[in-house]
């Protein structure tokens, strides 16, 4: 009975300390190309590890020129690799092809550092 009791002390710690890690912030806001929004594409954001940060990566899409990360699913904020697949928009819905054309010189790279907490950011890129 005794080694039960204990097996189902480290499966609970086991599992709990699984589901610990890096807080994640949920973030939107605009992104521009040389100015003008972005119609569509994705924006990455990798923890930049030459920085000292670590954790899981967070990819959101572009629609309009906005983009909003997934609740839960958001970036763990601090400095970051910032990277912008940028498409013109003019994709048919349901191929491959939907988000159109690829913008010339992608993907556009940024680093940034990302508050610590829910909020919006900007990014702005050029080509």
């Amino acid at each position: 009975m005794r080694y039960m009791i204990v097996l189902a002390i480290c499966i609970c710690g086991c599992a709990e300390s699984a589901s610990d890690g890096p807080s994640r912030y949920q973030i939107s806001g605009e992104v521009l190309l040389n100015g003008k929004p972005v119609v569509a594409g994705t924006v990455q954001f990798e923890p930049d590890a030459s920085q000292g940060n670590r954790g899981p990566m967070a990819i959101a899409e572009i629609h309009e020129g906005r983009y909003e990360t997934d609740y839960g699913k958001g970036v763990v904020g601090g400095p970051q690799k910032i990277i912008i697949e940028a498409f013109d928009g003019n994709g048919e819905p349901g191929t491959s092809t939907m988000l159109g054309r690829p913008i010339p010189g992608g993907p556009f790279r940024t680093r940034a550092d990302i508050p610590k907490e829910n909020g919006t950011f900007d990014i702005s890129v050029q080509s």
